[in-house]
């Protein structure tokens, strides 16, 4: 990935008060956290001259780690019929309007060491507004949580972060290519990513497990990209991800973890007489595996493709 794509994204350097860990990485640089917000970020390539930073050490969870998984995602006809969203009427009604009729799009997460977060929008995930919460507590707000980053910015995808923090994954579709923005747990930013490249991403997954970190993976009629960002916040599959799943989904593609050295992929695909559900279980280096004998999931390798990753 060039560097001026960290330029081009408009992604904003971290304001909290420079953890070691508050850098931008991108899938083929690493660009020095900002000690300061008046001074500008440098890159440094991996074929320079000049010494490459370290990654940052992983995060340490403040309290138990957040579940393994993906957001809840629900839809409520109105703000008061979703009893967590009820609690915060007032905030939601501010942001999209005191008549504002639903159907709304929600996704909640719990954070680590406790609380939640939700990602609340109208139902073409317009107006997104996310909210993190302590029980019935409002912890912070983000109004517009994609503000600054080149429009348009889709498929907002809400995981938990690190450091208690929380995780936005988004498609920016004019650069063809998937970055998350991490926000603390103070609602400063932690850090930008930009996670992979995808020429066309119809829906947009994203899942997180301690001791693994975040999975992204974009679905289109063109197949399955993924990418795995370990919780020191790097690329894992190259600045392209990986190619895993099946081509022609009908839909999101779920994620899961049924261990500590695999994860799975779910898709509703295109077939003969209909359509049908396929399984598809991965290594860390997003290899295929063997099915789990400890596993009651049904897992295909056969399919349309082989169950292959394809190269990039």
């Amino acid at each position: 990935m060039r560097a001026w794509l960290a330029v081009s994204l408009g992604l904003a350097a971290c304001s909290k008060p420079a953890p070691p860990s508050a850098v931008v990485v991108e899938a083929g640089a690493v660009v020095a956290a900002v000690p300061s917000a008046d001074e500008p970020l440098s890159t440094v390539s991996p074929s320079s001259t000049e010494p490459v930073l370290p990654p940052p050490p992983v995060p340490t969870p403040a309290g138990p780690p957040a579940p393994a998984g993906e957001a809840k995602r629900t839809t409520v006809a109105s703000l008061d019929r979703d009893p967590v969203l009820r609690a915060q009427l007032a905030t939601l009604r501010d942001h999209f309007g005191a008549d504002a009729r639903g159907p709304f799009a929600v996704q909640q997460v719990e954070r680590a060491g406790g609380g939640s977060a939700v990602l609340v929008t109208r139902a073409d995930e317009s107006d997104p507004i996310v909210l993190a919460l302590d029980r019935d507590r409002l912890l912070f707000v983000r109004e517009h949580p994609v503000a600054g980053i080149t429009p348009p910015a889709v498929h907002l995808t809400l995981v938990p972060g690190p450091e208690r923090g929380i995780a936005l994954f988004s498609y920016i579709a004019s650069l063809h290519l998937v970055a998350a923005r991490m926000t603390a747990d103070d609602g400063n930013p932690f850090a930008e990513i930009v996670a992979f490249t995808a020429d066309a991403c119809d829906a947009l997954s994203a899942a997180y497990a301690h001791g693994w970190g975040w999975i992204a993976a974009c679905s289109s009629k063109n197949g399955t990209r993924a990418q795995l960002l370990h919780e020191d916040l790097t690329p894992a599959w190259g600045s392209e991800g990986a190619l895993v799943g099946n081509v022609g989904p009908v839909a999101r593609a779920g994620i899961s973890f049924d261990s500590a050295s695999t994860w799975m992929l779910t898709q509703r695909v295109k077939a003969v007489g209909g359509e049908r559900t396929l399984t598809f279980r991965y290594g860390p280096d997003a290899q295929p595996t063997p099915s789990s004998s400890t596993s009651n999931t049904s897992v295909e390798f056969g399919g349309i493709t082989g169950g292959k990753p394809r190269a990039p």
